[in-house]
C-alpha cells in the first residue's frame, strides 16, 4: 500500500481566509496541507482507525483483499463512507486498485475549483435554508472549522477535503448479469480478437461469459427494454437503454422473457437464459455495455462505477 496520508482538517482557518485577513500562515502549514504528501509510504490502518482527528489515505488494494466492507472496517470508516469517497459501489475489487479511506463515516468531498464555498458544498447536499443551516453546523464540527465559518462567507482552497458527515449514495450503477456477483469466467474479453467463426482477427464489443445452457440472465443495469429478437450474428438479442443514455445488450440467448418497452430492474428481473444462438461455439452470454453516442466500452471497467450523475446522494 503506497498512501499519501494528510491531515484533512488540520488547521482552524483556511490558507485562502488567512490570506484576506492578513494573518501570518503557520510555520509548518505545509506539513499539514492536504495538498502536500506527508507520513510514510507504507501505514498501519489502524493509525487512521484510532486518530481522533479526521485523516485520509490512498489504499493500494492487495492479493487477498476482496472485502470492501473489511477493508473500510479496518480504518475506522464504513463501507458506505467509501463507495461514497470512491463515487464506487465496489462490486469488484483487484490487486494494485487504488481507494481513498479515511477514518470517519461520511464522504471525503474534495474541493475541485477555488471559487468553492462552504455554502455551495453544503447546497451540493441539502435543499431548504433552515436544512442547509442545520448542515452546515455538522459540517463545520466534522471539520474542526472555526466558529467564523458559521457567520461569514468561508472560501475553501482547491484540493482542499471536508468530511461531509452521513452521506451515502443510491447507486444505480452496471452489476455482472447473472444472480451472483462473483467474477464469473470471461472466455472472450473486450477488445481485438481472432473471431472463432469468421476466422478473422476483428474488435470484440463486449465481453463473452461463460455459463451453462440455461442459466438465469438478469439486467445488469435498470432501464427500459428497446430490442428483442433475432440480430444477425448476436443470434436471440435484448438490448436496454439505461435513465442515463446508455445501453447494454444481451447476446446468444436461449429464451427471451421481456418484450420492447418493458421497464426492468437490476438484479432484480431476469430477462432470459443463456444460449448458443447466432454466431456462437458454445453456450454464453455476449454481454456488451454502449456509451451515450454509441460507442462500445470495455464492460469489465463499468462493474460497480457510478458517474457523477447517476448516484443520487442523500443523508
Amino acid at each position: 500500500m503506497r498512501a499519501a496520508v494528510a491531515l484533512a482538517v488540520a488547521l482552524g482557518l483556511s490558507a485562502a481566509w488567512a490570506r484576506a485577513q492578513g494573518a501570518p500562515m503557520p510555520l509548518a502549514f505545509d506539513r499539514f496541507s492536504v495538498l502536500t504528501p506527508a507520513g510514510p509510504d507504507e501505514v498501519d490502518p489502524s493509525v487512521l482507525a484510532k486518530s481522533r482527528r479526521v485523516l485520509f489515505a490512498e489504499h493500494r488494494v492487495r492479493k487477498g483483499e476482496g472485502s470492501a466492507a473489511a477493508l473500510a472496517k479496518s480504518y475506522g470508516t464504513t463501507l458506505a463512507a467509501l463507495q461514497a469517497t470512491n463515487n464506487n459501489e465496489f462490486v469488484l475489487m483487484y490487486p494494485g486498485m487504488r481507494v481513498t479511506v479515511s477514518n470517519r463515516d461520511g464522504q471525503l468531498y474534495e474541493v475541485r475549483r477555488s471559487s468553492e464555498t462552504l455554502d455551495s458544498v453544503v447546497a451540493r447536499f441539502k435543499a431548504g435554508a433552515e436544512e442547509r443551516r442545520r448542515f452546515k453546523e455538522l459540517v463545520v464540527r466534522a471539520n474542526n472549522l472555526p466558529g467564523i465559518a458559521l457567520l461569514v462567507p468561508y472560501d475553501l482552497d482547491r484540493g482542499q477535503r471536508l468530511l461531509i458527515p452521513g452521506v451515502r449514495v443510491n447507486f444505480d450503477t452496471y452489476r455482472f448479469p447473472f444472480e451472483s456477483q462473483s467474477r464469473p469466467r470471461i472466455s472472450s474479453p473486450f477488445g481485438y480478437r481472432f473471431h472463432p467463426v469468421l476466422k478473422s482477427r476483428r474488435m470484440h464489443d463486449g465481453l463473452d461469459i461463460a455459463k451453462p445452457y440455461g442459466t438465469p440472465v438478469y439486467a445488469a443495469r435498470s432501464g427500459r427494454v428497446l430490442e428483442v429478437g433475432w440480430h444477425e450474428g448476436y443470434g436471440q438479442l435484448i438490448e436496454i437503454r439505461h435513465f442515463n443514455g446508455e445501453r447494454t445488450r444481451y447476446g446468444h440467448l436461449s429464451k427471451i422473457y421481456v418484450k420492447p418497452g418493458d421497464v426492468v430492474q437490476r438484479g432484480k428481473t431476469m430477462i432470459g437464459r443463456v444460449g448458443s444462438t447466432g454466431l456462437s461455439t458454445g453456450p454464453h452470454l455476449h454481454f456488451e455495455v454502449r456509451d451515450k453516442n454509441g460507442k462500445a466500452v470495455n464492460p469489465s471497467a463499468t462493474i460497480g462505477q457510478s458517474s457523477a450523475s447517476s448516484g443520487r446522494r442523500k443523508r
